[in-house]
């Protein structure tokens, strides 16, 4: 008996460190895209077997490295010949707020619901959220509808890209929100995180899971740009 439970500890150790290697695929095209969907976990002893015009983004708590095909490429070498790593600014999904990158298209934060896009936001805490437009050049004037018929207005100024989230509109998960006042109409449909992810890889799986694309997308572009910085 003895001996069974120490073969069951060494078993879930093994399993335990191998999880703790493991690196997240989180964004993949060319011919190779389907052996490697986003949220596809690859241990550090994995070789990535890559054809002409392949791409795999992996991310892991060293943040976002870039693998262009042809090549074999091993997960341990990549993230060894890396040029830089990524520092996360918590180790808790609710704490990492990402709105150190500022550019033409204002500062960037995970926990944004993109106007622009149709498709799920994903909530850690509902306190955090805020609205993001993708073209600020004009003023506007934005209508959010939920489903329960209840609607809020939010003004932008030009060049305004963030605002806050409206008092009238309750942050719930399930809840879906009609867009209009934009160039584009759009759907957005609330999810919220549970349990909170923690670090890079939880708070990207979780939005795989969740199929938050476009907070993905920040996610991955805001470490992608620190890394290459």
């Amino acid at each position: 008996m003895a001996r069974l439970l120490l073969i069951a500890a060494s078993a879930a150790l093994l399993a335990s460190t191998s999880t703790a290697a493991a690196v997240l695929v989180v964004r993949s095209s060319g011919p190779s895209a389907a052996a490697y969907p986003p949220g596809k976990a690859l241990p550090d002893d994995h070789v990535l077997k890559l054809k002409a015009t392949d791409t795999v983004i992996l991310l892991d708590s060293r943040g976002t490295r870039t693998l262009n095909g042809p090549g074999n490429f091993s997960v341990a070498a990549s993230a060894a010949n890396a040029s830089a790593t990524a520092r996360t600014a918590g180790t808790s999904a609710r704490r990492v707020r990402l709105g150190a990158v500022r550019g033409t298209g204002g500062t960037r934060s995970v926990w944004q619901a993109d106007l622009g896009r149709t498709g799920n936001v994903c909530i850690a805490n509902p306190s955090e959220l805020t609205l993001y437009r993708p073209e600020a050049a004009a003023a506007a004037d934005v209508t959010l509808t939920d489903s329960d018929g209840k609607a809020a207005k939010v003004h932008f100024d030009a060049n305004q890209f963030e605002a806050s989230w409206p008092a009238d509109i309750s942050v719930k998960t399930g809840k879906r929100i009609n867009v209009s006042g934009l160039a584009q109409p759009a759907t957005l449909t609330l999810r919220q995180l549970s349990p909170i992810p923690s670090g890079l890889e939880g708070m990207a799986q979780s939005l795989i899971r969740a199929d938050c694309q476009a907070q993905l997308d920040v996610l991955v572009d805001t470490f992608s740009a620190r890394s290459e910085g």
